[in-house]
Protein backbone atom coordinates (compact mmCIF):
# COMPACT_ATOMS: atom_id res chain seq x y z
CA UNK A 1 0.00 0.00 0.00
CA UNK A 2 1.46 3.26 -1.04
CA UNK A 3 0.08 6.76 -0.90
CA UNK A 4 -2.67 8.35 1.11
CA UNK A 5 -5.36 6.83 -1.09
CA UNK A 6 -4.10 3.38 -0.25
CA UNK A 7 -4.08 4.20 3.44
CA UNK A 8 -7.58 5.62 3.27
CA UNK A 9 -8.85 2.51 1.55
CA UNK A 10 -7.07 0.34 4.06
CA UNK A 11 -8.45 2.18 7.05
CA UNK A 12 -11.96 1.47 5.83
CA UNK A 13 -11.26 -2.17 6.62
CA UNK A 14 -8.51 -1.89 9.18
CA UNK A 15 -10.66 -3.63 11.76
CA UNK A 16 -9.96 -6.78 9.81
CA UNK A 17 -6.34 -6.59 10.73
CA UNK A 18 -7.12 -6.30 14.43
CA UNK A 19 -9.52 -9.13 15.08
CA UNK A 20 -10.00 -10.52 18.52
CA UNK A 21 -8.84 -13.98 19.29
CA UNK A 22 -7.12 -15.45 22.28
CA UNK A 23 -9.01 -15.94 25.51
CA UNK A 24 -6.08 -17.17 27.55
CA UNK A 25 -5.49 -15.32 30.77
CA UNK A 26 -2.10 -13.74 31.19
CA UNK A 27 -1.88 -12.41 34.70
CA UNK A 28 0.09 -15.30 36.10
CA UNK A 29 3.80 -15.91 35.92
CA UNK A 30 6.89 -16.41 38.00
CA UNK A 31 8.42 -13.47 39.74
CA UNK A 32 11.99 -12.49 39.07
CA UNK A 33 14.62 -13.98 41.35
CA UNK A 34 16.56 -11.64 43.57
CA UNK A 35 19.17 -9.78 41.55
CA UNK A 36 22.80 -10.60 41.95
CA UNK A 37 24.96 -7.95 43.52
CA UNK A 38 25.96 -5.27 41.08
CA UNK A 39 22.92 -5.75 38.83
CA UNK A 40 21.83 -2.60 37.00
CA UNK A 41 18.12 -3.56 37.09
CA UNK A 42 15.51 -1.68 39.08
CA UNK A 43 15.76 -2.46 42.79
CA UNK A 44 12.09 -3.35 42.92
CA UNK A 45 12.19 -5.80 40.01
CA UNK A 46 11.99 -8.85 42.26
CA UNK A 47 8.28 -8.18 42.78
CA UNK A 48 7.38 -7.62 39.11
CA UNK A 49 5.11 -10.11 37.32
CA UNK A 50 4.40 -10.23 33.56
CA UNK A 51 2.01 -7.28 33.87
CA UNK A 52 3.39 -5.78 37.09
CA UNK A 53 4.18 -2.08 37.33
CA UNK A 54 7.70 -0.75 37.78
CA UNK A 55 8.03 1.28 40.97
CA UNK A 56 9.91 3.52 40.66
CA UNK A 57 9.11 3.99 36.97
CA UNK A 58 11.72 3.31 34.31
CA UNK A 59 12.48 4.85 30.91
CA UNK A 60 13.18 2.85 27.77
CA UNK A 61 14.39 4.32 24.49
CA UNK A 62 13.13 3.22 21.08
CA UNK A 63 13.00 4.12 17.38
CA UNK A 64 10.35 3.32 14.80
CA UNK A 65 8.92 3.96 11.38
CA UNK A 66 5.59 5.76 11.07
CA UNK A 67 3.11 4.57 8.44
CA UNK A 68 2.18 7.21 5.89
CA UNK A 69 -1.25 8.65 6.63
CA UNK A 70 -1.22 7.72 10.33
CA UNK A 71 -3.97 9.66 12.11
CA UNK A 72 -4.01 10.95 15.68
CA UNK A 73 -6.71 12.45 17.83
CA UNK A 74 -6.42 16.17 18.43
CA UNK A 75 -3.47 17.02 20.63
CA UNK A 76 -1.92 13.56 20.35
CA UNK A 77 1.20 12.24 18.62
CA UNK A 78 3.36 9.14 18.59
CA UNK A 79 4.88 10.42 21.85
CA UNK A 80 1.53 11.15 23.51
CA UNK A 81 -1.37 8.76 22.90
CA UNK A 82 -3.46 6.12 24.63
CA UNK A 83 -0.68 3.53 24.35
CA UNK A 84 2.17 5.72 25.59
CA UNK A 85 0.06 6.95 28.50
CA UNK A 86 -0.97 3.39 29.42
CA UNK A 87 2.63 2.18 29.36
CA UNK A 88 3.47 4.85 31.91
CA UNK A 89 0.38 4.63 34.11
CA UNK A 90 -0.10 0.85 34.13
CA UNK A 91 3.40 -0.54 33.55
CA UNK A 92 5.55 2.24 34.95
CA UNK A 93 7.40 2.45 31.62
CA UNK A 94 8.04 5.77 29.92
CA UNK A 95 8.90 5.29 26.25
CA UNK A 96 11.27 7.85 24.77
CA UNK A 97 11.67 7.79 20.99
CA UNK A 98 15.17 8.83 19.96
CA UNK A 99 13.88 9.24 16.41
CA UNK A 100 11.00 8.32 14.13
CA UNK A 101 10.83 8.38 10.36
CA UNK A 102 8.38 7.50 7.59
CA UNK A 103 8.25 3.73 7.11
CA UNK A 104 9.72 3.98 3.61
CA UNK A 105 12.92 5.48 5.02
CA UNK A 106 13.11 3.39 8.18
CA UNK A 107 15.47 0.63 7.07
CA UNK A 108 17.93 3.08 5.56
CA UNK A 109 18.07 5.17 8.73
CA UNK A 110 18.26 2.10 10.94
CA UNK A 111 21.15 0.65 8.93
CA UNK A 112 23.06 3.86 9.57
CA UNK A 113 22.32 3.55 13.29
CA UNK A 114 23.47 -0.07 13.27
CA UNK A 115 26.70 0.85 11.49
CA UNK A 116 27.27 3.63 14.04
CA UNK A 117 26.54 1.32 17.00
CA UNK A 118 23.83 3.77 18.01
CA UNK A 119 20.83 1.63 18.97
CA UNK A 120 18.09 2.43 21.49
CA UNK A 121 16.91 -0.07 24.08
CA UNK A 122 14.16 -1.51 21.84
CA UNK A 123 14.30 -1.61 18.04
CA UNK A 124 12.09 -3.17 15.34
CA UNK A 125 14.38 -4.88 12.81
CA UNK A 126 14.12 -7.03 9.69
CA UNK A 127 15.30 -10.62 9.58
CA UNK A 128 18.56 -9.65 7.89
CA UNK A 129 19.17 -6.85 10.40
CA UNK A 130 18.51 -9.29 13.23
CA UNK A 131 21.10 -11.69 11.84
CA UNK A 132 23.65 -8.91 11.45
CA UNK A 133 23.14 -7.66 15.01
CA UNK A 134 23.46 -11.17 16.42
CA UNK A 135 26.71 -11.65 14.53
CA UNK A 136 27.92 -8.31 15.91
CA UNK A 137 27.09 -9.43 19.47
CA UNK A 138 24.97 -6.30 19.83
CA UNK A 139 21.81 -7.83 21.33
CA UNK A 140 20.58 -9.12 24.66
CA UNK A 141 19.88 -12.83 24.95
CA UNK A 142 16.14 -12.90 25.69
CA UNK A 143 15.81 -16.64 26.28
CA UNK A 144 15.41 -16.64 30.06
CA UNK A 145 13.66 -13.28 30.13
CA UNK A 146 10.98 -14.52 27.72
CA UNK A 147 10.53 -17.71 29.69
CA UNK A 148 10.26 -15.87 33.01
CA UNK A 149 8.33 -12.75 32.05
CA UNK A 150 6.25 -13.91 29.10
CA UNK A 151 2.57 -14.12 30.04
CA UNK A 152 0.44 -17.16 29.28
CA UNK A 153 -1.31 -15.20 26.53
CA UNK A 154 1.98 -14.10 24.98
CA UNK A 155 3.37 -17.62 24.97
CA UNK A 156 0.15 -18.97 23.51
CA UNK A 157 0.11 -16.48 20.64
CA UNK A 158 3.82 -16.90 19.94
CA UNK A 159 3.52 -20.68 19.71
CA UNK A 160 0.43 -20.95 17.52
CA UNK A 161 2.50 -21.40 14.35
CA UNK A 162 4.15 -24.47 15.81
CA UNK A 163 7.08 -22.48 17.14
CA UNK A 164 8.57 -21.53 13.77
CA UNK A 165 8.48 -17.78 14.45
CA UNK A 166 10.49 -18.13 17.66
CA UNK A 167 12.86 -20.56 15.94
CA UNK A 168 13.52 -17.94 13.27
CA UNK A 169 14.75 -15.55 15.99
CA UNK A 170 16.88 -18.19 17.70
CA UNK A 171 20.61 -18.49 17.05
CA UNK A 172 22.72 -21.23 18.62
CA UNK A 173 19.88 -22.00 20.98
CA UNK A 174 19.43 -18.42 22.18
CA UNK A 175 16.43 -16.18 21.52
CA UNK A 176 17.51 -12.73 20.32
CA UNK A 177 14.25 -11.22 19.04
CA UNK A 178 10.52 -11.15 19.71
CA UNK A 179 8.73 -11.87 16.41
CA UNK A 180 5.95 -9.56 15.26
CA UNK A 181 3.45 -12.39 15.02
CA UNK A 182 0.97 -12.48 12.18
CA UNK A 183 -0.90 -15.04 10.11
CA UNK A 184 0.61 -16.79 7.12
CA UNK A 185 -2.73 -18.52 6.52
CA UNK A 186 -4.33 -15.07 6.41
CA UNK A 187 -2.04 -14.26 3.48
CA UNK A 188 -3.34 -17.01 1.23
CA UNK A 189 -5.28 -15.94 -1.83
CA UNK A 190 -8.97 -16.18 -2.61
CA UNK A 191 -10.49 -15.37 -5.99
CA UNK A 192 -12.74 -12.29 -5.90
CA UNK A 193 -15.50 -12.40 -8.55
CA UNK A 194 -18.14 -9.85 -9.55
CA UNK A 195 -21.18 -12.05 -9.24
CA UNK A 196 -23.61 -9.37 -10.46
CA UNK A 197 -21.70 -9.45 -13.75
CA UNK A 198 -21.91 -13.25 -13.76
CA UNK A 199 -25.66 -13.04 -13.34
CA UNK A 200 -26.04 -10.40 -16.03
CA UNK A 201 -24.08 -12.48 -18.53
CA UNK A 202 -25.66 -15.80 -17.53
CA UNK A 203 -22.41 -17.29 -16.24
CA UNK A 204 -21.75 -19.67 -13.36
CA UNK A 205 -19.06 -19.22 -10.72
CA UNK A 206 -15.66 -20.43 -12.00
CA UNK A 207 -14.82 -23.98 -10.96
CA UNK A 208 -11.71 -24.53 -13.08
CA UNK A 209 -8.91 -22.44 -14.55
CA UNK A 210 -10.61 -22.69 -17.94
CA UNK A 211 -13.72 -21.21 -16.30
CA UNK A 212 -11.67 -18.31 -14.94
CA UNK A 213 -10.28 -17.56 -18.37
CA UNK A 214 -13.69 -17.83 -20.07
CA UNK A 215 -15.16 -15.55 -17.40
CA UNK A 216 -12.37 -13.02 -17.85
CA UNK A 217 -12.99 -13.05 -21.61
CA UNK A 218 -16.72 -12.50 -21.13
CA UNK A 219 -16.04 -9.61 -18.73
CA UNK A 220 -13.91 -7.95 -21.42
CA UNK A 221 -15.95 -8.67 -24.53
CA UNK A 222 -19.61 -8.81 -23.44
CA UNK A 223 -19.97 -5.32 -21.98
CA UNK A 224 -20.88 -6.35 -18.40
CA UNK A 225 -21.29 -2.73 -17.27
CA UNK A 226 -23.73 -2.06 -20.10
CA UNK A 227 -22.22 1.23 -21.33
CA UNK A 228 -21.54 0.02 -24.90
CA UNK A 229 -17.82 0.67 -24.47
CA UNK A 230 -14.90 -1.74 -24.46
CA UNK A 231 -13.60 -0.43 -21.14
CA UNK A 232 -13.64 -3.38 -18.71
CA UNK A 233 -10.82 -5.70 -17.67
CA UNK A 234 -11.14 -9.41 -17.08
CA UNK A 235 -8.46 -10.32 -14.54
CA UNK A 236 -6.67 -7.80 -12.33
CA UNK A 237 -2.88 -7.82 -11.99
CA UNK A 238 -0.58 -5.31 -10.31
CA UNK A 239 2.85 -4.11 -11.45
CA UNK A 240 4.67 -6.25 -8.89
CA UNK A 241 2.83 -9.36 -10.22
CA UNK A 242 2.57 -10.70 -6.67
CA UNK A 243 1.11 -9.19 -3.53
CA UNK A 244 -1.94 -8.73 -1.32
CA UNK A 245 -4.30 -7.24 -3.94
CA UNK A 246 -4.49 -8.31 -7.56
CA UNK A 247 -1.35 -10.41 -7.08
CA UNK A 248 -0.94 -13.62 -9.02
CA UNK A 249 -0.01 -16.10 -6.28
CA UNK A 250 -3.48 -17.68 -6.46
CA UNK A 251 -3.30 -17.92 -10.25
CA UNK A 252 0.12 -19.60 -10.12
CA UNK A 253 -1.11 -21.93 -7.37
CA UNK A 254 -3.79 -23.08 -9.82
CA UNK A 255 -0.90 -24.41 -11.95
CA UNK A 256 0.63 -26.04 -8.83
CA UNK A 257 3.36 -23.41 -8.88
CA UNK A 258 4.49 -21.68 -5.67
CA UNK A 259 6.56 -18.59 -6.50
CA UNK A 260 8.62 -16.81 -3.85
CA UNK A 261 8.52 -19.66 -1.31
CA UNK A 262 10.59 -22.80 -0.76
CA UNK A 263 8.97 -26.16 -1.43
CA UNK A 264 10.05 -29.78 -1.12
CA UNK A 265 10.78 -31.58 -4.38
CA UNK A 266 10.25 -35.28 -5.05
CA UNK A 267 13.54 -36.14 -3.34
CA UNK A 268 12.69 -34.18 -0.22
CA UNK A 269 15.15 -31.40 -0.98
CA UNK A 270 14.09 -27.75 -0.84
CA UNK A 271 13.72 -25.91 -4.13
CA UNK A 272 12.70 -22.35 -4.91
CA UNK A 273 9.17 -22.19 -6.27
CA UNK A 274 9.84 -19.39 -8.74
CA UNK A 275 12.27 -21.53 -10.74
CA UNK A 276 10.12 -24.64 -11.18
CA UNK A 277 8.55 -25.81 -14.49
CA UNK A 278 5.03 -25.19 -13.18
CA UNK A 279 5.87 -21.49 -12.85
CA UNK A 280 6.83 -21.42 -16.51
CA UNK A 281 3.44 -22.90 -17.46
CA UNK A 282 1.60 -20.22 -15.46
CA UNK A 283 3.64 -17.44 -17.08
CA UNK A 284 2.87 -18.80 -20.53
CA UNK A 285 -0.85 -18.70 -19.78
CA UNK A 286 -0.60 -15.13 -18.46
CA UNK A 287 1.16 -14.20 -21.69
CA UNK A 288 -1.80 -15.60 -23.64
CA UNK A 289 -4.26 -13.64 -21.50
CA UNK A 290 -2.27 -10.45 -22.01
CA UNK A 291 -2.16 -10.99 -25.77
CA UNK A 292 -5.93 -11.57 -25.80
CA UNK A 293 -6.55 -8.31 -23.93
CA UNK A 294 -7.86 -10.00 -20.79
CA UNK A 295 -5.25 -8.22 -18.63
CA UNK A 296 -4.76 -4.46 -18.39
CA UNK A 297 -2.20 -3.61 -21.07
CA UNK A 298 -0.72 -1.02 -18.69
CA UNK A 299 -0.51 -3.26 -15.63
CA UNK A 300 3.25 -2.70 -15.44
CA UNK A 301 2.65 0.86 -14.21
CA UNK A 302 -0.20 0.18 -11.77
CA UNK A 303 0.19 -0.69 -8.12
CA UNK A 304 -2.44 -2.32 -5.92
CA UNK A 305 -4.12 1.01 -5.17
CA UNK A 306 -4.57 1.75 -8.88
CA UNK A 307 -6.04 -1.69 -9.53
CA UNK A 308 -8.44 -1.20 -6.63
CA UNK A 309 -9.58 2.05 -8.20
CA UNK A 310 -10.48 0.11 -11.35
CA UNK A 311 -12.42 -2.43 -9.29
CA UNK A 312 -14.28 0.24 -7.32
CA UNK A 313 -14.93 2.16 -10.53
CA UNK A 314 -16.73 -0.79 -12.07
CA UNK A 315 -14.02 -1.66 -14.60
CA UNK A 316 -12.70 -4.96 -13.22
CA UNK A 317 -14.43 -8.27 -12.67
CA UNK A 318 -11.88 -10.77 -11.30
CA UNK A 319 -8.78 -10.62 -9.15
CA UNK A 320 -6.84 -12.73 -6.66
CA UNK A 321 -6.05 -11.33 -3.24
CA UNK A 322 -6.19 -11.55 0.56
CA UNK A 323 -9.37 -12.17 2.55
CA UNK A 324 -9.54 -8.56 3.76
CA UNK A 325 -9.64 -7.12 0.24
CA UNK A 326 -13.38 -6.76 0.81
CA UNK A 327 -12.52 -3.66 2.79
CA UNK A 328 -10.90 -2.19 -0.31
CA UNK A 329 -14.08 -2.93 -2.27
CA UNK A 330 -16.40 -1.15 0.15
CA UNK A 331 -16.07 2.22 -1.62
CA UNK A 332 -17.27 0.61 -4.83
CA UNK A 333 -20.25 -0.94 -3.07
CA UNK A 334 -21.09 2.42 -1.50
CA UNK A 335 -21.01 4.11 -4.90
CA UNK A 336 -22.89 1.34 -6.72
CA UNK A 337 -25.13 -0.75 -4.41
CA UNK A 338 -25.76 -3.22 -7.26
CA UNK A 339 -22.05 -4.13 -7.32
CA UNK A 340 -21.58 -7.56 -5.78
CA UNK A 341 -18.32 -9.38 -5.17
CA UNK A 342 -17.96 -12.92 -3.88
CA UNK A 343 -14.79 -14.65 -2.65
CA UNK A 344 -14.32 -18.21 -3.89
CA UNK A 345 -11.57 -20.82 -3.65
CA UNK A 346 -8.66 -20.70 -6.06
CA UNK A 347 -9.17 -23.14 -8.93
CA UNK A 348 -6.97 -25.70 -10.65
CA UNK A 349 -5.80 -26.13 -14.23
CA UNK A 350 -6.33 -29.90 -14.02
CA UNK A 351 -7.96 -32.62 -11.91
CA UNK A 352 -5.57 -32.09 -9.00
CA UNK A 353 -7.11 -29.61 -6.52
CA UNK A 354 -5.30 -26.30 -6.21
CA UNK A 355 -3.44 -25.63 -2.98
CA UNK A 356 -2.89 -22.11 -1.66
CA UNK A 357 0.64 -21.13 -0.77
CA UNK A 358 1.25 -19.94 2.79
CA UNK A 359 4.24 -17.62 3.22
CA UNK A 360 6.36 -17.50 6.32
CA UNK A 361 4.68 -14.44 7.73
CA UNK A 362 7.28 -12.95 10.08
CA UNK A 363 9.24 -10.01 8.68
CA UNK A 364 9.76 -7.85 11.78
CA UNK A 365 11.44 -8.63 15.10
CA UNK A 366 11.75 -6.54 18.25
CA UNK A 367 15.27 -6.65 19.68
CA UNK A 368 16.91 -5.29 22.82
CA UNK A 369 20.31 -3.64 22.82
CA UNK A 370 22.97 -5.52 24.73
CA UNK A 371 23.49 -3.84 28.07
CA UNK A 372 20.03 -2.26 28.23
CA UNK A 373 19.16 -1.47 31.85
CA UNK A 374 15.83 -3.30 31.81
CA UNK A 375 15.87 -5.80 28.93
CA UNK A 376 12.82 -7.60 30.33
CA UNK A 377 10.74 -4.45 29.67
CA UNK A 378 10.34 -5.48 26.01
CA UNK A 379 8.67 -8.73 27.05
CA UNK A 380 6.44 -6.95 29.55
CA UNK A 381 5.36 -4.35 26.97
CA UNK A 382 4.50 -7.16 24.55
CA UNK A 383 2.45 -8.85 27.30
CA UNK A 384 0.59 -5.58 27.87
CA UNK A 385 -0.04 -5.03 24.16
CA UNK A 386 -1.42 -8.54 23.67
CA UNK A 387 -3.63 -8.22 26.73
CA UNK A 388 -5.16 -4.90 25.65
CA UNK A 389 -5.68 -6.14 22.08
CA UNK A 390 -6.57 -9.82 22.44
CA UNK A 391 -6.78 -10.78 26.13
CA UNK A 392 -9.62 -11.24 28.59
CA UNK A 393 -9.51 -7.55 29.48
CA UNK A 394 -9.10 -6.35 25.89
CA UNK A 395 -10.50 -2.94 25.02
CA UNK A 396 -10.52 -2.87 21.20
CA UNK A 397 -12.43 0.42 21.00
CA UNK A 398 -9.71 2.04 23.12
CA UNK A 399 -6.56 0.32 21.89
CA UNK A 400 -7.31 -1.07 18.42
CA UNK A 401 -9.60 0.93 16.13
CA UNK A 402 -11.91 3.84 16.84
CA UNK A 403 -13.66 6.13 14.35
CA UNK A 404 -11.61 4.65 11.48
CA UNK A 405 -8.39 5.50 13.32
CA UNK A 406 -5.84 2.68 13.54
CA UNK A 407 -4.92 3.16 17.18
CA UNK A 408 -3.10 -0.17 17.28
CA UNK A 409 -0.40 1.38 15.10
CA UNK A 410 0.75 3.47 18.08
CA UNK A 411 1.77 0.41 20.11
CA UNK A 412 5.54 -0.01 20.46
CA UNK A 413 5.35 -3.78 19.96
CA UNK A 414 2.60 -5.56 18.05
CA UNK A 415 1.46 -9.01 17.04
CA UNK A 416 -1.60 -11.14 16.54
CA UNK A 417 -2.45 -14.82 16.85
CA UNK A 418 -1.94 -16.69 13.57
CA UNK A 419 -5.43 -18.21 13.78
CA UNK A 420 -7.23 -15.21 15.20
CA UNK A 421 -9.00 -14.29 11.95
CA UNK A 422 -10.30 -17.81 11.44
CA UNK A 423 -11.29 -18.17 15.09
CA UNK A 424 -13.22 -14.91 14.94
CA UNK A 425 -15.02 -16.03 11.77
CA UNK A 426 -15.98 -19.40 13.26
CA UNK A 427 -17.23 -17.80 16.46
CA UNK A 428 -19.24 -15.13 14.63
CA UNK A 429 -20.89 -17.63 12.27
CA UNK A 430 -21.80 -19.86 15.21
CA UNK A 431 -23.34 -16.86 16.99
CA UNK A 432 -25.30 -15.90 13.88
CA UNK A 433 -26.69 -19.41 13.60
CA UNK A 434 -27.70 -19.37 17.27
CA UNK A 435 -28.99 -15.82 17.03
CA UNK A 436 -27.06 -15.05 20.19
CA UNK A 437 -23.76 -13.19 20.66
CA UNK A 438 -23.37 -14.22 24.30
CA UNK A 439 -20.27 -16.34 23.63
CA UNK A 440 -18.40 -13.63 21.69
CA UNK A 441 -15.67 -11.38 22.98
CA UNK A 442 -15.84 -7.64 22.50
CA UNK A 443 -14.32 -7.53 19.04
CA UNK A 444 -16.21 -10.52 17.70
CA UNK A 445 -19.41 -8.96 19.00
CA UNK A 446 -18.55 -5.91 16.89
CA UNK A 447 -18.43 -8.02 13.74
CA UNK A 448 -21.63 -9.78 14.70
CA UNK A 449 -23.40 -6.45 15.18
CA UNK A 450 -22.03 -5.08 11.91
CA UNK A 451 -23.32 -8.09 9.99
CA UNK A 452 -26.78 -7.70 11.50
CA UNK A 453 -26.60 -4.01 10.63
CA UNK A 454 -25.78 -4.89 7.01
CA UNK A 455 -28.60 -7.40 6.83
CA UNK A 456 -30.93 -4.71 8.12
CA UNK A 457 -29.99 -2.52 5.16
CA UNK A 458 -26.77 -0.66 6.02
CA UNK A 459 -24.64 -1.27 2.93
CA UNK A 460 -21.62 0.31 4.61
CA UNK A 461 -21.21 -2.95 6.56
CA UNK A 462 -21.22 -5.08 3.39
CA UNK A 463 -17.48 -5.71 3.65
CA UNK A 464 -17.83 -7.24 7.11
CA UNK A 465 -20.42 -9.73 5.82
CA UNK A 466 -18.10 -10.50 2.90
CA UNK A 467 -15.33 -11.44 5.33
CA UNK A 468 -17.03 -12.86 8.44
CA UNK A 469 -20.36 -14.02 7.11
CA UNK A 470 -21.10 -17.69 6.36
CA UNK A 471 -20.02 -17.26 2.71
CA UNK A 472 -17.26 -14.76 3.45
CA UNK A 473 -13.61 -14.90 2.46
CA UNK A 474 -12.61 -16.47 5.76
CA UNK A 475 -14.92 -19.38 4.99
CA UNK A 476 -12.75 -20.00 1.91
CA UNK A 477 -9.56 -19.99 3.97
CA UNK A 478 -11.22 -22.22 6.57
CA UNK A 479 -11.86 -24.64 3.72
CA UNK A 480 -8.19 -24.56 2.72
CA UNK A 481 -7.18 -25.44 6.28
CA UNK A 482 -9.76 -28.18 6.80
CA UNK A 483 -9.13 -29.80 3.41
CA UNK A 484 -5.33 -29.63 3.60
CA UNK A 485 -5.28 -27.35 0.55
CA UNK A 486 -2.22 -25.39 1.62
CA UNK A 487 1.49 -25.43 0.86
CA UNK A 488 3.61 -23.85 3.59
CA UNK A 489 6.88 -22.09 2.91
CA UNK A 490 9.32 -24.82 3.88
CA UNK A 491 12.04 -22.39 4.96
CA UNK A 492 11.57 -20.32 8.09
CA UNK A 493 15.13 -19.80 9.24
CA UNK A 494 17.07 -16.56 9.47
CA UNK A 495 18.32 -15.11 6.18
CA UNK A 496 21.32 -17.05 4.97
CA UNK A 497 24.46 -15.23 3.89
CA UNK A 498 23.55 -15.92 0.28
CA UNK A 499 20.12 -14.35 0.80
CA UNK A 500 21.63 -11.29 2.44
CA UNK A 501 24.11 -10.87 -0.39
CA UNK A 502 21.90 -11.72 -3.37
CA UNK A 503 18.16 -11.56 -2.69
CA UNK A 504 17.68 -7.97 -3.86
CA UNK A 505 19.37 -8.76 -7.19
CA UNK A 506 17.45 -12.00 -7.64
CA UNK A 507 14.07 -10.42 -6.88
CA UNK A 508 14.74 -7.58 -9.32
CA UNK A 509 15.74 -10.10 -12.00
CA UNK A 510 12.58 -12.16 -11.41
CA UNK A 511 10.27 -9.17 -11.72
CA UNK A 512 11.93 -7.94 -14.90
CA UNK A 513 11.87 -11.34 -16.62
CA UNK A 514 8.36 -12.30 -15.53
CA UNK A 515 7.01 -8.92 -16.66
CA UNK A 516 8.68 -9.24 -20.07
CA UNK A 517 7.31 -12.74 -20.57
CA UNK A 518 3.76 -11.74 -19.66
CA UNK A 519 3.94 -8.78 -22.04
CA UNK A 520 4.97 -10.99 -24.95
CA UNK A 521 8.62 -11.84 -24.52
CA UNK A 522 9.89 -15.28 -25.46
CA UNK A 523 8.92 -17.98 -22.99
CA UNK A 524 12.48 -19.25 -23.45
CA UNK A 525 13.51 -16.35 -21.24
CA UNK A 526 12.25 -18.38 -18.30
CA UNK A 527 14.93 -21.03 -18.79
CA UNK A 528 17.53 -18.28 -19.10
CA UNK A 529 16.14 -16.74 -15.90
CA UNK A 530 16.58 -20.02 -14.02
CA UNK A 531 20.21 -20.25 -15.16
CA UNK A 532 20.88 -16.63 -14.22
CA UNK A 533 19.14 -17.09 -10.88
CA UNK A 534 21.35 -20.04 -10.08
CA UNK A 535 24.53 -18.27 -11.20
CA UNK A 536 23.75 -15.02 -9.34
CA UNK A 537 23.53 -16.68 -5.95
CA UNK A 538 20.56 -19.01 -6.24
CA UNK A 539 22.69 -22.15 -6.12
CA UNK A 540 24.46 -20.86 -3.04
CA UNK A 541 21.16 -20.07 -1.32
CA UNK A 542 19.71 -23.45 -2.25
CA UNK A 543 22.69 -25.18 -0.67
CA UNK A 544 22.35 -23.08 2.49
CA UNK A 545 18.63 -23.72 2.75
CA UNK A 546 19.11 -27.46 2.41
CA UNK A 547 21.90 -27.44 4.98
CA UNK A 548 19.46 -25.66 7.31
CA UNK A 549 16.80 -28.29 6.64
CA UNK A 550 19.25 -31.09 7.39
CA UNK A 551 20.02 -29.48 10.76
CA UNK A 552 16.40 -29.32 11.88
Amino acid sequence: MKGKKGIALFLSSVLVLSLAACSSGNNSGATHEENEAGSNKSEDIASITPLGKYDPPIEVTAVRGITEGTKYNEGESIDNNVWSRAYESELGVKVKYLWTTPTAQYNQKLNIAIASDDLPDITPVSASQLKRLVEDDALEDLTSLYEQYGSELTKDIMSQDGGNALKSATFNGKLYGLPNMTSGLGQTHVLWVRTDWLQKLGLSEPKTMDDVIKTAEAFVKQDPDGNNKADTYGLGINKDIFGFYAGMQGFFNGFHAYPNIWVKDASGKLSYGSTQPETKAALLKLQELYKQGLLDKEFGTKDATKVSEAANGGKLGLFYGFFWNAGWLQDGKNADPSMEWKPISIVSVDDEPAKAQVPFAINTYYVVKKGAKNPEAAVKILNFDFEKLWGETAQPDVYSVNNNTAIFEYALLYGEAPRKNLDAYLNVVQALEANSPSSLNTEEKGYYDNILDYRAGNLKQWGVERMYGPDGSLSVIDGYAKNAQIVDDAYFGAPTQGMTDNNATLQKLQLEVFTRIIMGGSIDEFDQFVTQWEDLGGNTITGEVNDWQASQ
